[in-house]
C-alpha cells in the first residue's frame, strides 16, 4: 500500500467513526428525550399527589381521579416536555402520504387485536411466578383503572384522548428522528419504547407489538392517521366494549361474547398475517449503521429503558 493508498483508507476510517458517532448521539439524544418525558411524569405525578394530599384527600377517593392525574401528567406534563427535547433531533426526510384501502385496513385491525391478545396471554403466562408471589394477585393497573373508574371519563381518555397523545409521540415524533436508519430498525426502536413507556409487564408485551404495527403502517403511508384510527378501535374494545360485558355480571353469557371476538380475531388475523407476509418490505434508511450495538448501547436509550424495567419490577411486586 502507497502513501496515497494509506492516505485514503485512514480517511475512510475517520469519515466512518465521525458518522458512528453522529449516529450514536442522534440515538442517545432520542433516547434522552424519551427518558426526560417519563421522568417528568414520575415526578409531576409525586408532586400533584402531594398538593392535593394537602388541599383535600378526599380526591383521591372520587371515580375521576385515576384518568384525570394520567390525563395531567401525561399530556399536560410529558407532551410539552417531550417536544422540547426532541426538537434539538434532527428529523429524517419526509415522503409523500399514501392511502391504504377500507379492506387493507379491516385486515390490519384484525392482524392488530389477533396479535394483541397473543401477545396478552404470553404476559399473563409471564406474570405468573409474580401472582404466586403477591398471592394470587394478577397485577394489571390498566383494568383496574378502567373497572374503577368514570365510564365518561374513560370513554374520553382512553379511546380518544391517550391514542392521539401517543400516537403524536411515539408514530409521529420519534418516528421522524428513527426512520433515517431504515424501515426495521425504526419500526422496532418505537415498538419497544412503546410497550416500555407503559412500565407494567402486562402491557409490555401487547403494546410493543402493536407499536410495531402501528409504525410500519405509519411509515408505509407516511402519515398518521391510520395509526390513530386503529389505536382509537383498539383502546375502544379494552376500555369500553370488553369493561361493560365483564360488568355485566358473572354470568357465562355475558362474556361468551368477549370469548368469540378473541377467538375471531386470531383466526382472521393469523390468516391476513400469513398471507400478506410474503408482501412485507423493509425500506433502507438514508443512514447506513455498521455497529448495531449503538441501537442500545448509548446512553439516552439505556437510562431510558432502565427506569421502565425498574418501574415495570415495582408494579410487579408491590403494585
Amino acid at each position: 500500500m502507497n502513501q496515497f493508498e494509506q492516505n485514503q483508507y485512514y480517511n475512510f476510517e475517520f469519515q466512518m467513526e465521525q458518522n458512528r458517532k453522529r449516529q450514536k448521539k442522534i440515538l442517545s439524544d432520542t433516547g434522552l428525550s424519551l427518558f426526560i418525558m417519563a421522568v417528568a411524569i414520575l415526578v409531576s405525578q409525586v408532586i400533584f399527589q402531594i398538593i392535593i394530599k394537602l388541599i383535600d384527600p378526599e380526591i383521591f377517593n372520587k371515580d375521576w381521579y385515576g384518568w384525570g392525574m394520567t390525563a395531567l401528567c401525561v399530556v399536560g406534563v410529558g407532551l410539552p416536555v417531550f417536544y422540547a427535547a426532541i426538537g434539538r433531533v434532527p428529523k429524517s426526510e419526509s415522503r409523500e402520504v399514501n392511502s391504504i384501502s377500507v379492506i387493507q385496513f379491516i385486515g390490519i385491525f384484525f392482524v392488530c387485536t389477533g396479535s394483541m391478545y397473543l401477545a396478552n396471554f404470553i404476559g399473563i403466562l409471564l406474570s405468573i411466578p409474580f401472582i404466586f408471589l403477591r398471592g394470587g394477585e394478577l397485577i394489571n393497573p390498566v383494568a383496574d383503572a378502567v373497572l374503577g373508574s368514570n365510564f365518561i371519563i374513560t370513554f374520553i381518555y382512553g379511546s380518544f384522548v391517550a391514542p392521539f397523545v401517543e400516537e403524536i409521540i411515539f408514530r409521529k415524533l420519534l418516528l421522524d428522528r428513527l426512520r433515517r436508519f431504515g424501515d426495521l430498525a425504526a419500526i422496532l426502536l418505537s415498538g419497544i419504547a412503546f410497550g416500555l413507556f407503559h412500565m407494567n409487564l402486562l402491557q409490555f408485551l401487547y403494546a410493543s407489538v402493536l407499536g410495531f404495527i402501528f409504525a410500519y403502517v405509519t411509515l408505509k403511508t407516511n402519515t398518521i392517521r391510520y395509526s390513530i384510527i386503529l389505536h382509537v378501535l383498539i383502546n375502544m374494545i379494552g376500555t369500553v366494549v370488553a369493561p361493560l360485558l365483564l360488568k355485566s355480571g358473572d354470568n357465562f353469557i355475558y362474556i361468551l361474547p368477549m370469548i368469540l371476538w378473541i377467538m375471531t380475531s386470531i383466526t382472521i388475523g393469523s390468516l391476513v398475517f400469513a398471507l400478506n407476509i410474503g408482501k412485507v418490505k423493509f425500506n433502507k434508511g438514508t443512514e447506513m449503521v455498521t455497529q448495531k450495538s449503538i441501537y442500545f448501547t448509548n446512553l439516552g436509550t439505556l437510562l431510558f429503558a432502565v427506569l421502565c424495567l425498574a418501574m415495570i419490577f415495582i408494579t410487579l411486586l408491590f403494585g
